[in-house]
């Protein structure tokens, strides 16, 4: 799961006709803050089912900074003085970490080098997303296993 997670915030934004990448691909494109409008994994046959976080934020700037945070909106309060049990809740419904990023648009790559992160595996990877940009200029950010095939897609909306 980690591995999946840490892979979806990784985002990068294209419009592909006829198999090339056009449109915006530097980072002017991905400037700004998104929103997490739907996350999706996606099985050896195709089939999709949620991805189990439903609210997020992910910020680039343009010097190639980024911060990414996911949350399922069903976490439940802790008590003033958290359990183990709720500690753990907690912790495995948060997704955050934050790092520079670098952008290959022959690939419709993006590439998030983590620098923290809530879960302390992540910390001095890469994590490689592949984009997308759609009509309507939502981002779409997909997982690929070491296969290429998708496993996972972030939708995101631009709100700054």
């Amino acid at each position: 799961m980690a591995m999946l997670l840490g892979g979806m915030m990784t985002a990068v934004v294209s419009a592909r006709q006829g198999g090339a990448a056009s449109g915006p691909t530097g980072r002017a494109a991905f400037v700004g803050v998104w929103r997490l409008v739907s996350f999706e994994n996606i099985d050896e046959q195709g089939r999709r089912t949620s991805g189990g976080y439903d609210e997020g934020r992910i910020m680039y700037d343009a010097l190639g900074n980024m911060a990414a945070q996911l949350m399922r909106s069903t976490r439940k309060l802790n008590s003033t003085s958290p359990t183990e049990a709720e500690r753990s809740a907690s912790y495995g419904s948060y997704v955050a970490y934050y790092g520079r990023y670098d952008l290959d648009p022959a690939t419709s790559k993006v590439t998030h080098h983590v620098e923290g992160a809530l879960n302390p595996n992540w910390v001095k990877t890469d994590l490689i997303r592949y984009w997308e940009f759609s009509p309507d200029g939502r981002l779409s950010l997909s997982i690929r296993n070491a296969a290429g095939r998708t496993t996972g897609t972030l939708v995101w909306e631009r709100i700054r």
